[in-house]
């Protein structure tokens, strides 16, 4: 039996279980993600099992703000708490205003990113207000979003909120910033 050496350009192909590998998610997301946003196409494999030139898709994964450009630090995480249920730390935190598109219209915002699978309970579905504080940001809160949970298995689940961007407010706050004094 005669061994054959792989050709370089296998080594240089990655399936989607692959590219799931590279952000910490499931090969079904990364699949909706084709489906979703596009931009990925197939160079190798088969329809079930289509291959990816490695840099190409590392840069699509880059380009839909799943994975930082290199030498860059990951984005700290958020936290969302619901009125009346938990605080969540949301990792990987995306603000998108306005919404995706096939996620909502220009006069929807949307909030996403990982949560742990073994989340407290009682998070409200399929509606709820939430404070979000996302790094770098100013805290807001948002009333009536639609939310979405995920559940990818793995280490982690994935957590969208949509709102009709005029539900969104900054909290109203008892304190007095030095640009108001």
């Amino acid at each position: 039996m005669s061994h054959q050496n792989p050709d370089e350009n296998d080594l240089d192909q990655v399936n989607l279980s692959q590219i799931a590998h590279m952000v910490g998610t499931g090969r079904a997301a990364v699949a909706n993600w084709r489906r979703r946003h596009g931009g990925l196409e197939a160079t190798g494999g088969t329809e079930e099992s289509p291959r990816f030139p490695r840099a190409v898709a590392e840069q699509w994964l880059r380009d839909l703000g799943k994975l930082p450009e290199p030498g860059t630090r990951p984005r700290p995480p958020a936290t969302v708490t619901f009125t009346g249920g938990p605080t969540l730390t949301v990792y990987v935190p995306e603000l998108f205003s306005p919404a995706l598109p096939g996620s909502g219209g220009a006069d929807e915002e949307e909030f996403m990113g990982y949560i742990e699978p073994d989340r407290p309970l009682g998070i409200p579905w399929p509606t709820a207000s939430a404070r979000i504080c996302l790094p770098g940001r100013e805290p807001f809160e948002v009333t009536d979003a639609h939310v979405d949970i995920s559940g990818w298995g793995g280490r982690a689940d994935f957590l969208k909120l949509i709102w009709p961007a005029s539900r969104r407010a900054l909290p109203t706050t008892t304190e007095t910033t030095e640009a108001e004094a």
